[in-house]
């Protein structure tokens, strides 16, 4: 190719780029930069504005608080130190505003300004120095000289454009971090769902926002939830909601444990039957007990203690063994009953006003009775483990007569 024709081709290339220069789309795109720098810059502006108003707060709150303090030492040293030291429910109630443990001022909030600020300045520039540069280059005039400098202003250009956009990344996060808290005012609990709604984002995003604002510290006691559904803003909160995770969780096996049972009780008669007696057996000695507490004397609930301590291991020995609930049979349906409208009587006899011969006499009719009743109680518990002495009784003489036969007790032996 001659120089004549590099030099054409050149000459139409930059005809093109300088086309491109004044299209609408260039001037569009030269538009929203111009607006995203005035933005900004505005931004700039603001916070500059926000943080000399938050300085110059703080100094007239110091200067209240200085006011204050010596308006207290003079009353002080008017009214007397004694008088000063009023009781805590005389003192005024302060207003405190709550401390919510999230960051008052984000990490790289700053750093986002400036970013973005800079960094689409510094676009603009090396985009537009880069645009240049090659135009110039293509068109044939200063080859080399041109080629060197466009190159290096567009890296920069792009270095620039990523911080730019990196800017504007932190700083919308940390509008959304504003915007949630904002959002849940009081709230310690909120959904996830609503979050997504005031920032118009979706839950997924929300989900991920809020993970990367707790690693950062900027919600430092946030939590979510295990379906991730909930987030919870206070330690406190969250120990709350494991609290009640714990006992969902205890409930859920007892529910399943009685659904088991129940299906076990359905499919076994038997178990059925000593599930019921042994519910009827309780509610007796919780009544017994009730009435215990009610009653004053201690010889009267001494005896009572007995009676519910045996009626007690009665029960036990019955739900570990069904088979001997036809033992019982007698005790459930007239003996215990029996027995609880006894006590029942002796409460009521005890709570009358005047305690006259016919019911001092009949309580201890009572009373006699109740030591009768707990001896036969006794009894009856100690008969239940009947058949097993006998067992063992049988076992021990089976055992003692092999090891005579093998000559290990002879002498016993011969002895019995």
């Amino acid at each position: 190719m001659s120089d004549m024709d590099f030099t054409e081709w050149g000459r139409e290339i930059g005809d093109k780029i300088e086309e491109f220069i004044n299209s609408k789309e260039m001037k569009d795109l030269q538009e929203n930069i111009r607006h995203t720098v005035e933005d900004k810059m505005a931004d700039v502006r603001r916070s500059a504005k926000e943080a000399a108003e938050y300085v110059n707060k703080n100094i007239e709150l110091q200067k209240e608080g200085l006011a204050q303090r010596m308006n207290k030492e003079k009353q002080r040293e008017y009214d007397g130190l004694k008088e000063y030291e009023m009781p805590k429910k005389q003192q005024p109630a302060r207003y405190e505003k709550r401390q919510l443990p999230v960051a008052k001022r984000p990490k790289g909030r700053v750093a986002g300004v400036l970013l973005s600020v800079f960094g689409t300045c510094g676009a603009i520039a090396g985009w537009t120095a880069a645009l240049f540069g090659y135009s110039l280059f293509m068109m044939g005039g200063i080859l080399q000289a041109a080629l060197l400098p466009s190159s290096l202003a567009g890296v920069f250009a792009g270095i620039c454009t990523v911080a730019a956009v990196a800017g504007g990344v932190i700083r919308h996060r940390v509008r959304r971090f504003k915007h949630y808290i904002k959002t849940m005012g009081a709230k310690d609990f909120y959904s996830i769902e609503g979050l997504a709604d005031a920032v118009s984002k979706k839950e997924k995003f929300v989900i991920k926002d809020l993970k990367r604002m707790i690693s950062k510290g900027w919600f430092r006691e946030g939590h979510l939830d295990e379906q991730e559904t909930c987030f919870m803003l206070t330690d406190e909160s969250y120990q709350l909601y494991l609290d009640a995770q714990r006992e969902l969780e205890q409930r859920k096996k007892e529910a399943e444990r009685l659904a088991k049972e129940q299906e076990l009780l359905e499919n076994d008669p038997i178990r059925k039957q000593l599930k019921i007696a042994i519910g009827e057996g309780n509610e007796y000695i919780r009544r017994i007990r009730e009435i215990n507490d009610e009653i004053p004397g201690e010889e009267i609930s001494s005896k009572l203690y007995r009676l519910e301590r045996v009626c007690t291991k009665i029960f036990e020995h019955v739900e570990d063994n069904p088979e001997k609930l036809p033992d019982i049979r007698k005790f459930m349906n007239y003996y215990l009953p029996t027995t609880l409208k006894l006590v029942q009587t002796y409460h009521e006899f005890s709570e009358q006003p005047v305690q006259g011969e016919n019911i001092t006499s009949a309580k201890k009719e009572i009373e006699r009775m109740l030591d009768d009743i707990n001896q036969a109680f006794e009894k009856m518990f100690d008969k239940l483990f009947e058949d097993d002495a006998m067992d063992i009784s049988t076992d021990i003489s089976v055992l003692s007569m092999m090891l005579a036969q093998e000559g290990l007790l002879e002498d016993e032996f011969k002895m019995n």
